[in-house]
């Protein structure tokens, strides 16, 4: 989809070049000098995005603004603004305008501005997009898409998977979303964390157990796989199983039959094993720690979710949901600003999606505006949004030339590798034009990369 830009001048000169400056970004341009001309423009086809001069023959830019944010209030506006003319950009933004430039500003800059904001939008509609669908496992990235294709293939049939992960990349999510798309989804989905319990309340908890069974056995009580019948039974952190319990589901594997705590009277169930390990599991077998005859059981499909730090093009859309999802839970308003998105994109998150889910709660609680900037953020999540080379690429010998071109490269090269060759978002992060990052790339000898 082409994003359409409308832009609002009277400056003949300002229109030429600001229409060639995002055309050649392939961005549709339509171009209004007057109030009246950007209506007719506005009534025909809604732009996407609007950049509007405050002063204009026939009345001003917050008219226009007016217009637009009636149409569509989350449509972004870029007020232009000559120097002199400040206050009244700042007053635009009170009106609803996102942002302002001041005349004159660089290439870079504006095209920066409004790539920012249309990803933002396009976020949003994406997010939008989600929540109506069905639950299926959120992301872009080719790598997660991969995971989550594959999870639809296997959900077709009824054999054991075994989901590998690190703690909070949504290993039970992915679960849920096989059973789903199984052919069991109209029976029950049952989750055990098997390293909540100890040996001997897990094998109970799994099989159930007579009254009398162990101390505090008062009632017989049907166990997991019972309630999961039909069903598919999800057992997260399969690893911490002792060997006593990991022998006993080696046989519902083998035999879909176990026995109660306490009884001899052998119980028949159907139930689909879908297990999740954030351990090294091959390790662990290697060890002697875990059975290597369950372990092949289970891995019949294995799949392993990467965690967010592989996938940062995908923490601005899942941010954008969870700000959603709380603003609704706590009913206020929570809107992340572009910058903000920045910062996050550039957090590692060690606790992958769970942490930036909890992150965002904590905003949609603690923020007292509604909008999260970088400011509002915890300490240790403000930093970012930069480019990182470690110190020991740095080499401090040759000229000064030759140390300033060996640092540019490196931070090419980073740049490379974290937006993925992406020229457009490399340019942005830089602050360089496109064609200026083509030139430097080319020097280089990156420009094949």
């Amino acid at each position: 989809m082409k994003w359409r830009v409308l832009v609002v001048d009277d400056e003949e000169t300002l229109q030429t070049t600001l229409r060639d400056t995002l055309e050649d970004e392939g961005y549709e341009v339509e171009v209004a000098g007057s109030v009246a001309e950007a209506r007719r423009l506005i009534e025909r086809n809604l732009p996407h995005m609007a950049l509007c001069d405050l002063r204009l023959p026939d009345g001003n830019g917050m008219e226009v603004l007016d217009i637009l944010k009636r149409k569509e209030p989350r449509l972004p506006v870029l007020i232009l603004t000559a120097f002199g003319s400040v206050e009244g950009a700042v007053e635009a933004m009170k009106a609803g305008a996102d942002e302002y430039l001041t005349k004159p500003f660089e290439e870079a800059q504006l095209l920066a501005v409004v790539a920012r904001h249309l990803e933002v939008r396009r976020l949003r509609r994406r997010v939008e997009e989600l929540e109506g669908a069905s639950p299926r496992p959120i992301g872009m990235a080719s790598s997660f898409v991969k995971v989550v294709e594959l999870a639809e293939t296997v959900a077709r049939s009824d054999t054991s998977v075994l989901i590998l992960g690190e703690t909070g990349t949504g290993k039970e999510v992915l679960a849920r979303y096989v059973h789903e798309r199984s052919r069991r989804r109209a029976r029950p989905f049952v989750a055990v964390n098997c390293a909540a319990l100890p040996e001997t309340l897990l094998e109970a908890e799994l099989f159930g157990h007579e009254r009398g069974a162990f101390t505090g056995a008062v009632r017989a009580r049907r166990g997991r796989f019972e309630a999961a019948d039909g069903g598919t039974l999800f057992l997260d952190e399969v690893a911490e199983m002792s060997p006593r319990v990991q022998g006993k589901l080696l046989r519902v594997l083998q035999e879909q039959t176990f026995e109660r705590l306490g009884s001899n009277q052998t119980v028949s169930v159907d139930v689909r094993i879908i297990a999740a390990t954030r351990r090294n599991l091959e390790a662990d077998v290697e060890s002697g720690a875990f059975r290597d005859d369950l372990y092949y059981r289970l891995r019949v499909v294995p799949i392993t979710v990467p965690p967010l730090r592989e996938r940062p093009g995908d923490i601005a859309l899942l941010a954008q949901l969870f700000a959603r999802r709380f603003a609704e839970q706590f009913d206020r308003e929570l809107e992340l600003t572009p910058e903000t998105l920045r910062c996050l994109e550039a957090q590692p998150f060690p606790g992958n999606v769970r942490e930036l889910e909890n992150l965002i709660q904590r905003l949609a609680v603690i923020c007292p505006s509604g909008v999260v900037t970088p400011r509002d953020l915890p300490e240790e999540y403000r930093s970012g949004g930069g480019l990182v080379v470690g110190a020991d690429r740095l080499r401090f010998d040759g000229t000064l030339a030759e140390q300033a071109s060996a640092f540019e490269r490196m931070v090419l090269e980073a740049a490379l590798e974290r937006h993925g060759g992406h020229r457009g978002r490399m340019a942005e992060s830089l602050g360089i034009s496109r064609k200026n990052l083509w030139q430097k790339l080319k020097a280089h000898g990156l420009d094949d990369t």
